[in-house]
């Protein structure tokens, strides 16, 4: 059985690795970045510079 591998660049160090490996590290990448669906569903960001909440009062025990 032949396994077929693709290339992953962390940084400029590239680095061969299975297919299904580089897949699965593209989809855990994309999940993790949401920028193309705010860039998708046009999602203004918060600014956040503008909330007054202390760290005490964001927890309610």
């Amino acid at each position: 059985m032949t396994e077929s591998f693709r290339w992953l660049f962390v940084h400029d160090v590239p680095l061969l690795y299975n297919k299904k490996r580089v897949a699965r590290q593209f989809q855990v990448e994309m999940w993790l970045d949401p920028s193309p669906i705010i860039k998708e569903l046009k999602i203004k960001s918060v600014d956040t510079s503008k909330r007054d909440i202390s760290p005490a009062l964001r927890y309610i025990v």
